[in-house]
């Protein structure tokens, strides 16, 4: 468990009985910090049965009287194949709690960060953060927002990417479930972000004490990004069906050129069909039939027949 305090302004590593407000910033279940925070601020005991519980749940925010309960998701790739991880908060006058259960990835591929560290590092680099325990709380909502549009748009580029893989090889099959896999992380994604918007919301338009008149302006700033997330994602979702409509031209497309080389080719061999289901009819009083020449002739008329056609098919730009 790490801790920081406020006072007059000023951000300082540890606990300070005269501090204007500390944050206390636990990771994983294993840690004990919870359990003691709990006692001490008397935290409702299914609030912390939530932060401890392995099943996710959805954005939300419960006012137990002296404190706030929120529970965010910040947009990550979990070790478990989901698309984003929670953030559970307790938000009073004098304190904030932030718990997760593991390391989430705020900072991209390269680097492994709480959802706290990127604003722990502010504060280690002598950054201004809003005053309050809820000015650390927008700070951090603000962090975790802020990193949703970058996986996003990385997921648009990797569909832009599978759409020109299609449109330039034509063989598809791959591609077509790399897209309904896309689509579902999209769907995913957007089914939590979704009530996460409501949250916001409600934090932004002054329905709790907890939240400061002065700060609500920045939370609706923080509403308005998930906005273009959300947006943003939509798009990906209406893009995906694009690309989905374009595999399935592509799979018509050849489909169209493999029928078209079929009937041709039966086209070409049609005369020749003709020609032999005639000669081999079963009576002896065919034309040629006892003639030497008479199969010379037949395979002649046979050929000069399908070449005759193809000059005919070629001119017409049928093949």
């Amino acid at each position: 468990m790490q801790t920081w305090f406020s006072r007059g302004g000023a951000w300082q590593e540890g606990e300070a009985a005269d501090a204007d407000f500390s944050w206390f910033d636990i990771t994983g279940r294993e840690d004990q910090g919870l359990d003691q925070l709990a006692e001490r601020f008397n935290l409702h005991h299914l609030a912390v049965e939530d932060c401890r519980s392995p099943l996710p749940h959805a954005p939300k925010i419960d006012d137990f009287g002296d404190y706030l309960f929120i529970v965010l998701h910040a947009v990550v790739k979990t070790p478990d194949g989901r698309e984003t991880d929670e953030v559970d908060i307790f938000l009073g006058k004098k304190f904030l709690i932030t718990y997760q259960d593991r390391p989430i990835n705020l900072s991209g591929p390269n680097g492994e960060r709480t959802a706290a560290a990127a604003l722990i590092a502010a504060l280690e680099s002598g950054i201004g953060v809003r005053p309050g325990s809820d000015g650390a709380l927008y700070e951090l909502a603000d962090r975790i927002v802020d990193g949703i549009l970058p996986r996003v748009n990385a997921l648009a580029e990797q569909l832009d990417v599978l759409h020109d893989e299609i449109l330039v090889s034509g063989n598809a099959r791959e591609q077509h479930h790399e897209i309904l896999a896309l689509r579902a992380r999209a769907g995913r994604i957007r089914r939590v972000l979704t009530p996460e918007l409501g949250v916001i919301q409600r934090l932004s338009r002054g329905e709790f004490k907890e939240i400061s008149e002065p700060n609500r302006v920045y939370f609706r700033d923080i509403y308005d990004h998930l906005v273009r997330a959300d947006l943003a994602i939509e798009e990906l979702r209406e893009d995906t069906e694009v690309a989905l409509s374009t595999y399935l031209s592509a799979i018509n497309n050849r489909l169209s050129e493999v029928m078209k080389v079929v009937a041709v080719v039966g086209a070409l061999m049609l005369p020749g069909t003709v020609i032999t289901g005639i000669f081999g009819t079963n009576f002896d009083n065919v034309p040629g039939l006892h003639n030497n020449w008479g199969f010379a002739v037949m395979m002649t008329a046979m050929a000069a027949l399908a070449v005759g056609m193809a000059t005919y098919f070629k001119k017409k730009g049928w093949f």
